[in-house]
């Protein structure tokens, strides 16, 4: 949940740039309620409960995003991933993709299988922008969310 009220947070300043926020999750329709009012996001949402866009995107080699079974998913959970990309041209087949930022968890005991060691949403916007700008990029290493921070998130709804 923290995860996704930091990306609420930044929503404008993606706004502003621009951009579009999609959040994609494997959790079927009914928890969405209470996930939009426990964290604020009002973004656009695609429910994947057969994690087919996962599938797809690790066939054309974009990114590849673990999918672990687990309990309440019929076609397993799709693990956390980011992928922050550019589109360029007026569409109709002729749009240039550009990947900016890509990054998706590799499930281990070490990580509580995917619940940690995710990187901080902010320093990834900041990225973000700098390469928009040309510029070099913020953060050569990014801050990870550590147990804790995440141990929180499940207690306090943080």
């Amino acid at each position: 949940m923290a995860y996704l009220k930091t990306l609420h947070n930044l929503s404008a300043s993606i706004a502003a740039k621009g951009g579009a926020i999609i959040a994609v999750t494997a959790e079927p329709i009914e928890h969405l309620s209470s996930t939009r009012k426990a964290t604020g996001y009002e973004g656009l949402v695609i429910i994947d409960e057969t994690n087919s866009l996962a599938r797809e995107l690790k066939r054309r080699g974009v990114i590849d995003v673990a999918v672990s079974e687990r309990k309440g998913y019929k076609e397993g959970m799709a693990q956390p991933a980011i992928l922050v990309a550019r589109v360029k041209g007026e569409g109709g087949g002729e749009e240039e993709r550009e990947v900016l930022e890509k990054w998706a968890i590799v499930p281990s005991v070490m990580n509580m299988g995917g619940a940690k060691d995710r990187p901080d949403l902010v320093q990834v916007w900041e990225n973000v922008q700098a390469k928009l700008a040309g510029k070099p990029v913020v953060h050569t290493k990014y801050s990870l969310m550590g147990f804790f921070g995440t141990m929180a998130g499940k207690i306090f709804g943080r």
